[in-house]
C-alpha cells in the first residue's frame, strides 16, 4: 500500500510543479518592449489602413500598486512618424497569482467617452464618470486554469439612470487555444474575451433584458503577453435613454517586430477614398482622413442633418497623395446630433455621417 501511496504523491507533486503559472506569459525581466500597430476599424469592421497608429509599451518597473505586487508597463501612442520621440504618458498595471492575471482597472480613454455621455444631461443626478472611477480596481481578468467558454463574472453592479433599473457586468472568457502568425513569429495562444455588457433589470422573476455589449479579444503568448488584442465596431442602441443609435469604431493591434519611419509623402493612392472620420461619436475634434489619386479640384464639406452648410474644411485644388483633415467644433456652436461631410474631387463624390456628444 505505501509503494502505491508513494507513487501517487511523486505524480501530484510533478503535476504540480508542471502546472503553468500566469506569470509564465509575461515576460520575467524588466525593459522588454512590444511593439505594436493599431489600426481602427469601421462600421463593417473593415480596417482603416490610413488612419493606423503605432503603440509603443515598455515593462518599467515591479512595485506595489493599489495594494498588489504590480509589473508596471509603461505605453504611449502616435503616428509613425513622431512615435519614437514621444515621451511615454500612461501606465498599465498587472499583477499574477497563481493561474490567474490579475489587471487595475482604469478609465483611462473612456474618461472621454464617459464625459459626453454626462454631457447629455440624461441624469443630472448620475455621473457615468464617478460611476465608473468607482469600479477602477484589480481584476483577475486572464484565468488561466478556467474551463474553455465559462463566463466568469469580474463586476456586476445594478443601478438606476433617470427611472431605468440598469446592470452594468465586466465578464471573463477563456476560448480555446489558437495558434496565430504576427510578425515575429507563430505563437500558440491563450485566448481571452472580456464583455461589458448593459441590461435593463425587470422585477423577478422575469430576466434582464441585455440593451448591448462590447468585446474585447486577446491573444497572450507564453513569455510575451499580449501578441494580438481585437475590438471589433461596436454598434449601440441607447434609444431607451433618448440616444440616438451610434457606432464606436474598432481597433485591431497587432505585435510588430520594429517601428521604423518612412516617408509617407512617397505613397501615392490608386483611388479616391473618403473614410470614416475618428473617433466617431467625437468632441470637440475628429479627423477626416481621404485620398486624392490625381490632381483635382478637392471640396470638403460638412452639412447638419437638414442640410445646411456648417463648415468648408478644404476648397483648393490638391495633389495626388493621402490627406488628414482636423474637424473641431470648439467655435461653431454645435449641438450634439448627426453631421455629414462631403468630398467632391472630380467626378469622384461621397458623403459619410459622423455623430457629435457634446
Amino acid at each position: 500500500m505505501r509503494p502505491v501511496l508513494y507513487i501517487l504523491c511523486l505524480l501530484f507533486s510533478s503535476v504540480t510543479l508542471l502546472a503553468q503559472q500566469a506569470s509564465d506569459y509575461f515576460p520575467n525581466q524588466t525593459g522588454f518592449m512590444w511593439n505594436y500597430k493599431a489600426t481602427p476599424l469601421d462600421s463593417l469592421n473593415n480596417p482603416i489602413d490610413p488612419l493606423a497608429f503605432f503603440r509603443q509599451d515598455s515593462f518599467a518597473v515591479t512595485a506595489n500598486y493599489e495594494g498588489k505586487l504590480a509589473n508596471i508597463v509603461q505605453t504611449k501612442s502616435g503616428p509613425l512618424q513622431t512615435i519614437l520621440m514621444l515621451p511615454y504618458d500612461d501606465s498599465i498595471y498587472f499583477h499574477f497569482s497563481g493561474s490567474d492575471g490579475y489587471e487595475y482597472f482604469q478609465i483611462g480613454a473612456l474618461e472621454f467617452f464617459l464625459l459626453s455621455l454626462d454631457s447629455l444631461g440624461i441624469d443630472p443626478t448620475f455621473s457615468f464618470v464617478d460611476f465608473f472611477r468607482a469600479l477602477e480596481n484589480w481584476y483577475s481578468v486572464y484565468r488561466f486554469a478556467s474551463g474553455v467558454n465559462q463566463e466568469y463574472t469580474l463586476i456586476s453592479i445594478d443601478t438606476t439612470i433617470s427611472v431605468y433599473p440598469l446592470r452594468f457586468e465586466y465578464l471573463g472568457k477563456r476560448l480555446d487555444d489558437e495558434t496565430i502568425n504576427t510578425e515575429i513569429g507563430n505563437f500558440d495562444c491563450k485566448k481571452f474575451q472580456t464583455t461589458w455588457k448593459v441590461s435593463y433589470v425587470f422585477p423577478p422573476p422575469i430576466p434582464a433584458v441585455e440593451l448591448l455589449s462590447t468585446n474585447n479579444t486577446f491573444w497572450i503568448a507564453e513569455n510575451n503577453w499580449v501578441v494580438l488584442d481585437i475590438i471589433p465596431t461596436n454598434h449601440i442602441d441607447l434609444t431607451l435613454l433618448g440616444i440616438e443609435p451610434f457606432f464606436i469604431p474598432g481597433l485591431k493591434t497587432e505585435i510588430i517586430d520594429d517601428i521604423v519611419s518612412v516617408d509617407e509623402a512617397s505613397k501615392i493612392p490608386n483611388a479616391f477614398t473618403l473614410y470614416q472620420n475618428y473617433p466617431n461619436p467625437f468632441n470637440p475634434t475628429t479627423s477626416i482622413q481621404y485620398s486624392v489619386s490625381s490632381t483635382q479640384f478637392v471640396s470638403l464639406k460638412v452639412y447638419d442633418l437638414l442640410g445646411n452648410e456648417v463648415v468648408t474644411l478644404v476648397n483648393e485644388e490638391r495633389p495626388a497623395g493621402e490627406y488628414n483633415i482636423e474637424f473641431a467644433t470648439n467655435y461653431l456652436n454645435l449641438t450634439s446630433g448627426v453631421y455629414f461631410y462631403r468630398l467632391n474631387a472630380g467626378s469622384f463624390v461621397e458623403t459619410r455621417k459622423m455623430i457629435l456628444l457634446k
